[in-house]
Formats: structure tokens, C-alpha cells, sequence
């Protein structure tokens, strides 16, 4: 009964000025709950023992797979108002090709972008809009 979507208040005592150090800590208790300290043991854990293939293309699906574990919601986590906390999106780069991939919130497809494929000796920035809207793959 003592969980909430809402930001968490002292119960503790009016004498201490105890303040939340994380979104999501109303959610302390349940298990696999959403305040950072939590989340990101769980993303430890999952790293640390979690199974990827050689390729290239296991690797990065393992690695999105990794983050999803502790992905944010839209609705779980109220920041008052019409507000909540999300992943908006989640990133990883491979730096030997020189690859970034990345994914968001609204589209869950992995989305690639090569960096050597740019002149990066340019003086302006380079830059591409997120794809936001999700990619389906219809096969029929």
C-alpha cells in the first residue's frame, strides 16, 4: 500500500530535512523498483552475467537488451503535472568502426549512423535528427 508513481515525502521525521536523491523512489519495496540505485544494480548484474554472442550484431542487440532491463515507462514515475520520467533514448558506439547506434523512445528500432562516412575534418557540426516514430517491419 505504500507505493506511489508520486515523489516521495519524510515520513521519517519533521525534524530532519530528508530528501529524495532519485526519481521513482516511491516505488521502494517492490521489487525491481525504479529509483536509480536500484535500476543500475540491476543493469550491473544483467551486464555482468548476461550471455552475448561474437558478432557485431549480437553484441549490440545484447547490449540494448542490458538497458531495457531497467528502461523507464511512460506513467510510472510522476514529476507532477502532466509529467513522467522516461528513457528517451538509449545509445551505445562501437569505436574501433567508428559506428553509433542508437534507439528511442517512440521507436524501438536500432538506428545506426557511421561516423566515417562523414568528413569529419569539417569545421561545422554534424548532426541528424532523431527518428522518433516507430519502425515497423510489416512481411506480408
Amino acid at each position: 500500500m505504500g507505493l506511489s508513481i508520486e515523489k516521495t515525502v519524510n515520513n521519517f521525521s519533521n525534524k530532519l530535512n530528508l530528501q529524495t536523491y532519485s526519481r521513482g523512489m516511491g516505488t521502494l519495496g517492490l521489487p525491481g523498483d525504479l529509483s536509480l540505485a536500484s535500476r543500475f544494480v540491476k543493469e550491473t548484474f544483467t551486464k555482468m552475467n548476461s550471455l552475448s554472442g561474437n558478432s557485431e550484431s549480437e553484441s549490440i542487440s545484447q547490449f540494448f537488451h542490458i538497458l531495457d532491463s531497467v528502461y523507464q515507462q511512460r506513467g510510472c514515475v510522476h514529476m507532477g503535472e502532466d509529467k513522467y520520467e522516461i528513457t528517451i533514448y538509449s545509445s551505445c558506439c562501437n569505436m574501433d568502426k567508428g559506428i553509433y547506434y542508437y534507439k528511442t523512445y517512440e521507436n524501438s528500432q536500432i538506428t545506426g549512423i557511421d561516423m566515417y562516412k562523414e568528413n569529419l575534418e569539417k569545421s561545422e557540426l554534424i548532426s541528424y535528427n532523431l527518428i522518433k516514430g516507430q519502425q515497423i517491419l510489416m512481411q506480408n
